[in-house]
């Protein structure tokens, strides 16, 4: 094993990292596109040329759309305000990336719209509650958004409720942009291409797909996008808009601002004002009449996975997956081709391992994803697709997306996975700091949660004071882990390091960007190697799985006992009962499987011990499918885990006891109750699996296992 873990840290090289990165950052490699294509095959290819022989391409045929038209123009008003937006962004002399990706939103509507327009700040249900118990009328208005804090989809979401006719989505320089930020020096924040931040004509596309009500093509929910299958009609999905909608750069949205300069609430009021110089943020509406045209060609286009498998000696039957998303919004330097050129590292880095007469005990499934910038969509077709197997055999799904853009190291993962991730982060060591990356890590989060939380969205629906978060938080969605942990119940976890990084989604995130900004040694994606390699390494190859069912049972306890007491509600008494017995049952569990991994540890191989082993290993992988109801949340059945789904109203971030929670929001006592009760019978089937578990261990005398 020390041997292994030694190959692992030792191999990784920044020089190769890089030059797979830049392979991938070269072009632009929209979904569906030729280069896109172009990079699956040479991916595939490249995973066969390291070692992994049983290497294919797998087609899906989902929905995707691409711009024809598009405008945004002050039409009607004062000569002083008419105007008319670029709508791209300008290039940039010390930036070899001069090929341009339009402008745009996936999954966007068509539409020709013409309205006052309506400052709304982030686009929240709540901005709109709050303009509307004002008194404001947005029948007919166009929408002006900040991007941030929820999913752009959801933005769209809420406007259309709300009457509106079109959205128009920007980054405030208060946002990502540089104003009010310093750099680690204490120097004022600059824009790029001077710095890390998002300048003036820079733009964020993104999808806007409804990701909370389920993930992947639209027109084919809970069934893969095979190129015959039976398809909803674009009108009849309840995932996508049907109000046209664009992203605009800060120097466009400005005009818009000044045109409802003095109408309406003043921002001041309510916390809204952003960072544009010269403006003042009034909601409006506008007296002056803005056209949005968005004119979208939808079809059904092909798009391409890349799965590598390596093949299991002992336990074929069990599979690690490790994934990344090779599609971009342009040339994706960041996001995600910072994590393709670390997932395609480790692809040599194993190759090697197995030329030297390694092999793992579980099959090892390497993912490159596709189409995830459009909601998820390679990977939750692939999921939907197989899920059958994926049920019976997959044991953990490890995803990084946008592998570096900085040197914090961030995670999320389901709580059977979070001991792992800290042993193996405290193995390896950081950088900048030449502390583990477990021990900056833990310093910066005791630093950043000391003073209680400053509004980060991932505690939406919790309060902060009550419940601290674990280091490695809780997943939501955003990224190509949802269909495994959210559809069939697969303990995954997501991870990154972090920095200031503001030209996301945009023609920026480039290679000079990450040359200059980003990690411009590639220290840092060799450190993400080490980390992806070594907790591979564990679940493939460790005789007992390193998942730890207490630390699950503990953080569901306290996750209980806060929503019982949230907005004044009655103790949920079914529900309690059912985390208390899970919790007592783990402790004493986890007791014995720690002295399983002693006798483990010190060589010992009974027949008994690899029996109990086995047992044991097949139950850990169980545990999360316990957590799945085959009828799925109330409105979204998609999403079938009842502990964990995103937020109905945040999209990325985390609710936890989702049903429980929207029962509370309808504030009806018969709808808590029932999703108590449902909630409760999905905590008692992980009681039974561990049951079945502990069972297996509690009437043996250890010595017997030798």
């Amino acid at each position: 094993m020390e041997d292994v873990k030694l190959l692992l840290k030792g191999l990784p090289s920044s020089e190769y990292i890089r030059e797979y990165f830049h392979h991938y950052a070269s072009v632009t490699h929209l979904a569906g596109s030729p280069n896109d294509k172009a990079q699956a095959e040479w991916t595939r290819d490249k995973f066969i040329e390291f070692g992994i022989e049983d290497a294919q391409i797998e087609t899906y045929y989902p929905l995707l759309n691409y711009p024809v038209k598009r405008r945004m123009a002050i039409v009607e008003g004062p000569q002083d305000l008419l105007f008319e937006a670029k709508l791209q962004e300008t290039s940039v002399i010390d930036d070899a990336s001069q090929e341009r990706v339009p402008t745009f939103h996936g999954y966007s509507a068509n539409g020709n719209v013409t309205g006052s327009v309506v400052y709304v700040n982030y686009g929240r249900l709540e901005d709109f509650q709050l303009l509307s118990s004002q008194g404001l009328n947005f029948t007919h208005t166009i929408a002006l958004i900040r991007n941030g804090y929820i999913s752009r989809g959801l933005k769209i979401k809420a406007a259309e409720m709300f009457g509106c006719v079109g959205v128009l989505l920007y980054s405030d320089p208060s946002d990502d942009g540089p104003i009010n930020k310093e750099n680690e020096n204490g120097i004022p924040a600059q824009a790029y291409p001077n710095g890390p931040w998002r300048s003036s004509s820079s733009v964020e596309r993104g999808t806007v797909h409804y990701l909370s009500i389920h993930p992947g093509d639209p027109l084919t929910p809970g069934y893969a996008a095979t190129e015959n299958a039976t398809r909803l009609e674009l009108e009849d999905s309840p995932a996508v808009p049907h109000i046209p909608s664009l992203p605009i750069s800060w120097s466009d949205a400005k005009p818009l601002l000044k045109a409802t300069e003095s109408f309406g609430l003043r921002s001041e009021q309510n916390g809204w004002q952003g960072g544009l110089v010269g403006v003042n943020y009034f909601s409006g509406p506008s007296q002056a009449k803005v056209n949005l045209v968005n004119i979208n060609e939808y079809k059904i286009s092909p798009i391409w996975n890349v799965i590598g498998r390596i093949k299991g000696t002992e336990e074929p039957n069990r599979a690690i997956i490790i994934g990344n998303h090779r599609d971009a919004w342009g040339y994706g330097a960041a996001d995600p081709s910072s994590g393709s050129a670390v997932m395609l590292e480790l692809v040599r880095v194993l190759g090697i391992m197995l030329e030297q007469g390694w092999r793992p005990r579980r099959t090892i499934i390497v993912a490159s994803f596709d189409a995830e910038e459009f909601g998820t969509v390679g990977s939750t077709e692939w999921v939907e697709d197989h899920k059958d197997w994926l049920s019976e055999e997959a044991v953990a799904y490890i995803n990084v997306d946008t592998a570096v853009t900085g040197p914090n190291f961030e995670a999320q993962a389901s709580p059977l996975l979070s001991q792992l991730l800290y042993d193996v982060t405290n193995d390896v060591i950081d950088p900048r700091t030449s502390k583990t990356v477990y021990e900056a890590w833990k310093a910066r989060h005791q630093k950043e949660t000391s003073g209680g939380n400053d509004g980060d969205e991932e505690t939406e629906g919790m309060d902060p004071d009550d419940l601290a978060f674990p280091m490695a938080r809780p997943l939501g969605a955003g990224s190509d882990y949802v269909a495994f942990q959210d559809h069939v119940g697969i303990s995954s976890l997501n991870m990154k390091f972090k920095g200031d990084y503001g030209v996301s989604h945009s023609n920026y995130d480039s290679i000079y960007w990450m040359e200059h900004f980003g990690d411009p040694t590639f220290e840092y994606h060799r450190t993400m190697v080490r980390i992806w390699g070594l907790l591979t390494m564990r679940l493939s190859t460790d005789w007992l799985l390193p998942m730890h069912p207490l630390d699950y049972a503990n953080e569901i306890t306290r996750y209980a006992s806060h929503i019982s007491n949230l907005q004044g509600c009655l103790a949920l008494p079914e529900l309690s009962s059912a985390v208390s017995a899970l919790q007592d049952r783990s402790i004493r569990l986890e007791k014995k499987l720690r002295k399983y991994q002693h006798k483990i540890d010190k060589g010992k191989h009974g027949k008994k011990l690899r029996k109990h082993v086995r047992k044991s290993n097949e139950h850990l992988t169980q545990m999360e499918r316990a957590f799945i109801d085959p009828q799925g949340l109330p409105d979204r059945p998609w999403y079938k885990h009842l502990v964990y789904a995103p937020a109905m109203w945040s999209g990325y971030e985390v609710q936890v006891f989702p049903a429980i929670h929207e029962a509370m929001q309808s504030k009806n006592p018969a709808k808590i109750r029932e999703m108590e009760e449902r909630a409760a019978v999905v905590v008692n089937n992980a009681l039974n699996v561990l049951n079945g578990q502990y069972d297996d261990f509690i009437d043996e005398d250890d010595t017997d296992l030798d």
